[in-house]
């Protein structure tokens, strides 16, 4: 397996975030937060600055972390908003998320990235769950084919992420997914934080019952792509699931990686803290040695 770390989780300033990440030993980073936008804004002089810095830290990219398809309603008359205002996502229609879908494919290319990610539609907040049902599958499917289809003309794997703010927050949805898009150039990116801290009253009973190392064995055959973070839960909270520094949360992260080991798994893991820049150099000392048991 390989290590990785989206760049902004170090340093919002990429050159600042490289040097603090070479100097850990890391040798790959995924970009998402770039010169104050994401990474599928950029444009062709800002992507050959980027592949300047790359050379210059020894780096190679693991992923390109495009917001395509978060901020994007699924229905009409959906109102979608940003959690949390310094995650940077383009906005608009599906036509419009689709247009940066090609370049954000074609960044992909240039800066040797083996894969680009999408996300199953930002959840509303104007409609009540539980999301991903039978007809919001219907709808992101159709959209997701569009997707497929321009990954397959570029000639880029596109990987869904199971995010806890989109329809699909469980790793057990977007397999299904998956399975229904049927296309070589669509898988999967697993964020087993993501599937642990999915609200369970906003996902439908029959996602409910996988744990994270079967999610692990089920899906590994469809990752391209893997995210880490640690929460802790905590019910006084408001929001009861809480950041952590890897391996200070709840989640068996050592029993997951051993599945993903056993599975024969060769892919990135890739670091998404949410934590402050001094945890998230932690995060980095604490993903390799556990990965290395």
């Amino acid at each position: 397996m390989r290590y990785s770390i989206i760049t902004d989780q170090v340093d919002e300033d990429l050159e600042r975030a490289l040097a603090k990440i070479q100097s850990e030993g890391l040798r790959e980073v995924e970009l998402h937060n770039v010169f104050g936008k994401t990474i599928e804004q950029c444009d062709d002089e800002e992507v050959e600055r980027i592949r300047t810095l790359l050379k210059q830290y020894g780096m190679r990219v693991s992923s390109i972390a495009s917001t395509i398809f978060f901020l994007c309603p699924l229905y009409e008359g959906d109102q979608v908003s940003l959690f949390n205002p310094s995650f940077y996502t383009i906005e608009g229609d599906a036509d419009a998320h689709l247009e940066y879908a090609r370049r954000a494919c074609r960044i992909a290319k240039a800066l040797g990235a083996p894969v680009v990610r999408a996300f199953p539609f930002r959840a509303p907040d104007n409609r009540k769950g539980p999301y991903g049902t039978d007809a919001d599958f219907e709808r992101i499917v159709a959209q997701m084919r569009r997707l497929a289809a321009i990954a397959e003309e570029e000639r880029v794997v596109i990987a869904i992420e199971n995010c806890p703010y989109s329809h699909l927050p469980k790793g057990e949805m977007t397999l299904k997914l998956w399975k229904a898009v049927q296309s070589d150039w669509i898988r999967l990116l697993w964020d087993p934080a993501n599937s642990f801290r999915a609200e369970i009253k906003q996902v439908p009973g029959q996602y409910q019952s996988w744990t994270l190392e079967e999610e692990a064995k089920r899906l590994l055959p469809m990752i391209a792509h893997i995210h880490i973070k640690d929460y802790s839960i905590d019910v006084s909270q408001a929001k009861p699931f809480v950041h952590e520094v890897l391996g200070q949360g709840d989640i068996d992260f050592p029993a997951v990686l051993r599945v993903l080991k056993e599975g024969g798994y060769t892919g990135a893991l890739s670091l998404e803290p949410e934590v402050d820049a001094e945890g998230a150099i932690e995060c980095i000392r604490q993903l390799k040695a556990m990965a290395e048991l």
